[in-house]
């Protein structure tokens, strides 16, 4: 498993856990932002300890955002069927920044009773932008299909020509660090506290971990709650330098997370890893089986 990959698994869970109400240390006015801006605050106040030294795992910043984490993980997994949303992201790829890309996005998560499943992970993306893609439609359903990405080229030329791909190989991870099949809200959040509990691991005593919670934030206009989590030192074991999500308010859902890097020299600013925006979220739209048949990638 990639570490860049990791890197974006932690940012999202992050956020989730600002919905539940127990993080209140950290209060900071921070202005709207369009889906393609990144939120600044300024917070006046952080769960960091006052003395370094190793104490229990129970008293570290990470605890309440890892107990938030599992309390929303079953939130989400007994409230959220499906959505529908627009992403717009971009992530630094190979040591390269890339483009904002623009993409329309509809979700089933898999859903089990008994033990078993009833309903496979499914994942139509159609992608808006940018311009040597547009057009491009891509489709997964886990255990169907031969587990293949089916996709649909888009772009400028022989864009209707349609594909299957390794969902996991190279050709996909060139364009994106999330693995699609961990894009629903209950995958991504599974990810993001097994890499919490490894940054406990690799900081036990907590005092090169900042925890901010920053209750007043808005993204596209509607109210959120932000929480950033900070390693100021680079150390074994940790995935990141900063990574922040924001939580909307009345969803309950991620709706902006990005990721940094540790700056090269001292002064620096941090290098951006992955960014990601959601916007215009529907839960539960009630998407049926045939939102995710192969024949959606031939339609006009």
């Amino acid at each position: 498993m990639s570490r860049r990959w990791l890197r974006t698994g932690v940012a999202v869970l992050l956020t989730f856990s600002g919905t539940v109400s127990g993080l209140r240390g950290v209060h900071a006015q921070q202005a709207g932002t369009d889906a393609t801006t990144p939120t600044s605050a300024t917070p006046t106040e952080a769960f960091r300890p006052a003395v370094a030294g190793l104490r229990p795992v129970a008293d570290h910043p990470l605890s309440r955002v890892l107990k938030f984490a599992h309390e929303e993980s079953a939130y989400l997994q007994q409230t959220v069927r499906d959505f529908t949303c627009r992403v717009t992201k971009r992530e630094r790829i190979e040591g390269e920044l890339q483009d904002h890309y623009f993409i329309d996005m509809r979700v089933r998560e898999q859903t089990s009773t008994g033990g078993q499943e009833t309903q496979p992970l499914s994942v139509y993306l159609e992608f808006l932008g940018p311009s040597h893609i547009e057009g491009r439609r891509a489709l997964y359903v886990a255990g169907q299909n031969d587990n293949k990405l089916l996709v649909r080229k888009g772009g400028r030329r022989f864009g209707y020509v349609v594909i299957d791909v390794d969902p996991f190989g190279e050709s996909v991870r060139r364009e994106s660090l999330m693995p699609i099949n961990e894009i629903g809200f209950s995958h991504l959040l599974d990810r993001t506290i097994r890499t919490l509990q490894q940054d406990v691991v690799a900081d036990p005593s907590g005092d090169n971990t900042i925890v901010e919670h920053i209750t007043t934030a808005t993204i596209n206009g509607r109210p959120c709650e932000m929480l950033r989590i900070t390693h100021p030192q680079r150390r074994d074991g940790l995935q990141f330098y900063s990574a922040s999500m924001s939580i909307d308010s009345e969803l309950h859902v991620p709706v902006r997370f990005d990721v940094y890097d540790w700056p090269s020299t001292p002064g620096e600013e941090p290098p951006l890893t992955a960014e990601f925006t959601y916007t215009n979220v529907t839960l539960n739209p009630g998407l049926d089986d045939a939102t995710f048949l192969p024949a959606i990638l031939r339609r006009p």
